[in-house]
């Protein structure tokens, strides 16, 4: 008789017969308990799916930043339309058909710290959406290496 190994001896074991006594929530444990008894990762399934992870990963955080960078392309540009609509109302004297006064350092103060806080902002969003490494950081592992291979 040809000899098998243990992983072919058990796949060829029954699915765990359900007790009386058990829940759904037990059956589905044990049967995975099972399944993890059956088939023991190798190396290639075990890079196969760290290669699917990253991919997800990756595309999670590509739509992740998409949506980010459309609500700060929002937040953005409600924020510079109000900086206009008040500079107007300011000059013209006044704001949906109402008399608008506001004092001169009152309307610089505003506007200065809102270009500021737009434009931190975008540059915050940007620092995320392209991460600087510095150059110093990835030669110190060829480093590394060159001095493993003398």
């Amino acid at each position: 008789m040809p000899e098998t190994s243990d992983r072919e001896r058990i796949d060829d074991s029954p699915a765990v017969p359900p007790a009386d006594g058990q829940s759904a929530i037990e059956r589905a444990v044990q049967q995975g308990l099972e399944s993890e008894r059956r088939a023991p990762a190798s190396n290639a399934d075990l890079e196969r799916l760290t290669r699917q992870l990253r991919y997800r990963e990756a595309v999670d955080q590509r739509w992740l930043r998409l949506g980010v960078g459309a609500i700060v392309f929002i937040l953005s540009a409600g924020w510079l339309a109000a900086d206009v609509t008040l500079t107007l109302a300011a000059g013209w004297g006044e704001l949906a058909g109402r008399p608008f006064r506001l004092d001169s350092s009152v309307l610089v103060a505003f506007l200065t710290t809102s270009t500021a806080t737009v434009i931190g902002l975008f540059l915050v969003f940007l620092r995320w959406l392209y991460p600087q490494t510095h150059p110093v950081e990835e030669r110190e592992p060829e480093r590394d290496r060159q001095r493993d291979r003398q």
